[in-house]
């Protein structure tokens, strides 16, 4: 890295080097073809097939290397474990460092989440500088949830963490400021951003989480990308979209940026624009509103058992595609659980959805009482697709 009259600047074959990535383990091709430079991995899983993957698209990579978090169990007091950790990152290390695709290393994820004790710190340091004893060529960094919890901890704890990482999403808009006013003033990178997340979202009476639909997402995504990964390039060195690929967290669609047939999203379309200037070939259908039973998603829809009512996407094509509509109704994930239970897909309710035709459905309400979601996918039959979804209660 480089620094000048206080602007930070990354480096990569001597030349200046902006980071346009994305976060996630798929659609490498993708991510050049939009005019993007770079993945985020968080872990050294399956790491010869992705680095190998991501060289063949000609993209850098920051190579994650997963530590333990105390909200997990870790103590950061037993000095044996720490000593265990330390040698597996050197492990990585030592298999790594030489990799054509290395861009940079990143120790852990949010280990700030939960963490009250100072000493994870200094751990990280001591890696850090361990790191680069082993490999001088490439910087160390280490990422903070958007809360940025212990941010001092690593001001004063952390002196060989080349770059501070965070993930931002709702708060990306205010994230210069932020750090700013936390005392930071070191280079810093993205390392996840998308629309807004669902611990930050409106929830319903019944706190269930409202998820925008991929258009206002995208609309979401793009205003705090100029408002601050460009507009703090001076010491942001980039960013990372997430997620490139396809996951379910709380829904199939909060964070993916592709549907489970992979088809792209408006956000991908965003994001493409962001970083070449360039407009897709073919552009992502637009959602402009779901009513389910008359209501909107903010109008807490409850429905007693087995009572039928009308679904409807309101949604258009740029290109004036024929579109076709995919409806589910899942239970619905509540806001607090585990992260082993956000993550994992429940079933689908069969009869849930009845007479769907074009853009329209019935849903008829689930015969047990509780929480549940109806979800829509659209698509244009050109890989491209607009997500939607609705919480609704079942009570007797």
């Amino acid at each position: 890295m480089a620094s000048y009259q206080g602007h930070a600047q990354l480096l990569r074959a001597g030349k200046p080097y902006f980071i346009k990535g994305a976060a996630g383990l798929q659609y490498f091709q993708a991510i050049r073809e939009a005019g993007g430079n770079s993945v985020r991995l968080w872990s050294t899983d399956y790491a010869d097939t992705l680095l190998d993957a991501a060289h063949q698209q000609n993209l850098s990579v920051l190579l994650g290397i997963w530590l333990a978090r105390e909200r997990e169990g870790f103590d950061y007091y037993d000095e044996a474990a720490v000593q265990r950790q330390k040698e597996y990152v050197r492990q990585q290390v030592l298999r790594y460092r030489h990799h054509p695709a290395l861009l940079m290393w990143g120790l852990g994820n949010e280990l700030d989440m939960e963490a009250t004790n100072p000493k994870v710190y200094a751990a990280v340091n001591d890696m850090a500088r361990m790191i680069h004893e082993l490999d001088p060529y490439h910087p160390v960094t280490t990422t903070l949830s958007g809360q940025l919890n212990m941010i001092r901890n690593i001001s004063a704890w952390c002196p060989d963490v080349d770059v501070l990482s965070v993930n931002a999403f709702g708060s990306l808009k205010t994230l210069p400021a932020d750090l700013k006013k936390k005392g930071w003033d070191r280079p810093y990178i993205v390392t996840e951003y998308g629309g807004k997340g669902y611990w930050e979202s409106q929830t319903t009476s019944w706190n269930a989480p409202l998820e925008q639909n991929s258009t206002q997402k995208a609309n979401f995504l793009r205003e705090r990308y100029e408002q601050a990964v460009l507009a703090d390039s001076s010491r942001c060195l980039g960013s990372y979209a997430f997620y490139w690929g396809q996951k379910f967290e709380f829904t199939d669609s909060w964070f993916s940026l592709f549907t489970p047939t992979g088809e792209k999203t408006a956000v991908v379309d965003m994001i493409q624009e962001l970083w070449s200037g360039r407009k897709p070939a073919n552009a992502a259908p637009l959602v402009t509103g779901l009513r389910v039973g008359g209501k909107r998603d903010s109008e807490n829809l409850i429905l007693r058992p087995g009572i039928r009512c009308s679904a409807r996407i309101a949604a258009s094509d740029p290109e004036h595609d024929p579109l076709q509509a995919h409806w589910e109704v899942r239970p619905d994930t509540e806001l607090g659980l585990a992260f082993e239970v956000r993550s994992t897909r429940p079933e689908e309710v069969p009869g849930a959805v009845a007479n769907a035709s074009g853009l329209q459905a019935d849903l008829v309400a689930p015969a047990k009482p509780g929480r549940y979601r109806i979800s829509v996918t659209v698509t244009d039959g050109h890989g491209s697709a607009a997500t939607a979804n609705m919480p609704f209660m079942v009570q007797p």
